[in-house]
């Protein structure tokens, strides 16, 4: 009777956690679509725009002579079993939005 009982119980058990983890996974899903759906504003929204959803990092911010901000960015590029390259842009605010220019070096 013994056995009966720690065996039912085991089984309960069992469904409970894989029903507790199903949820935990569904929520983590969820959270991570809820993140790409976010829209910011300024260079961080001009930056998803154009390489997508948090792919550059921003290295650097550099004031320029005349007041404005400029942003250096770099956007990693990476091949099977290699160490990434690197693709460095500067982000600068103009009269039409923001723009960006590849940096030589």
């Amino acid at each position: 009777m013994l056995k009966l009982f720690l065996f039912v119980l085991i089984l309960i058990t069992l469904v409970v956690l894989s029903i507790f983890i199903d949820g935990v996974m569904e929520l983590h899903k969820q959270e991570k679509e809820d993140k790409k759906n976010i829209i910011r504003d300024g260079m961080e929204g001009y930056l998803d725009k154009t390489f997508g959803f948090g792919n550059v990092t921003i290295f650097k911010s550099i004031l320029c002579a005349d007041g404005s901000t400029r942003y250096l960015v770099y956007l990693p590029k990476y091949e099977w079993f290699k160490s990434p390259q690197y693709d460095w842009y500067e982000v600068y605010a103009s009269q039409n939005g923001y723009k960006h220019e590849a940096v030589k070096g």
